[in-house]
């Protein structure tokens, strides 16, 4: 059976979408586009856990996999705990957007989805694929870039890993990523931010926001 769909990135086939949510929710693996670089991911809510996901990338087990969610900030306070205003101020400015929020977890993200310092990493995508497949799938996308561990990360669908590929479930080829880096990842467990890893939204943009500008 074809495994690789192409899908446009700004109608996506209800079919394809339809086809992709399906193996999510039945706990399998799906390879898909986002604006910032391409993704491999799981149902938060229908996988047994991360590990397999791990096993493809051969990622360390202390590298936790981002929470893929909607486009509401309230979401933080979901699976979250103790956030600070500051985090809603840059999901309000940023999302749906290449930023990853990390905050403290709340007990409805799994043990087995949380980092050793128990917090997780929260991003709602600009990019209407997986959005769509967030909503057919019924909730968050457990994800991280598709690629194995040390391989620059794909950012169109041609620099993919056969490897890569053939441990997935389904593949959606959406061709080139808009950003073509990774999101920005701001650690939002203190009293201010902390940029752990700037991407496709600069740093002052970000300070900026956090203080209430945008």
């Amino acid at each position: 059976m074809n495994k690789v769909f192409r899908i446009d990135p700004e109608n996506p086939s209800a079919e394809v979408i339809n086809l992709a949510a399906t193996v999510l929710r039945d706990g399998g693996i799906v390879v898909f586009p986002t604006e910032t670089v391409y993704g491999i991911g799981a149902s938060a809510h229908s996988c047994f856990g991360p590990h397999e996901i791990f096993d493809i990338k051969v990622r360390p087990l202390d590298k936790p996999l981002p929470w893929l969610v909607e486009d509401d900030d309230a979401l933080l306070d979901k699976y979250g705990v103790d956030v600070p205003d500051y985090a809603h101020n840059l999901a309000k400015a940023f999302w749906p957007g290449a930023l990853t929020l990390v905050v403290k977890a709340s007990d409805i993200v799994g043990k087995d989805f949380r980092a050793d310092d128990g917090t997780v990493g929260l991003r709602s995508p600009d990019h209407e694929v997986i959005m769509e497949l967030i909503t057919a799938s019924g909730g968050p996308i457990i994800a991280t870039s598709a690629n194995t561990s040390g391989v620059e990360a794909p950012d169109d669908f041609a620099k993919l890993e056969e490897r890569i590929i053939a441990a997935a479930d389904v593949v959606l080829d959406g061709g080139e990523t808009l950003h073509r880096q990774h999101s920005t990842v701001v650690d939002c467990t203190g009293p201010e931010p902390v940029i752990i890893r700037e991407g496709a939204i600069p740093v002052d943009a970000i300070m900026e926001a956090a203080a209430g500008g945008a």
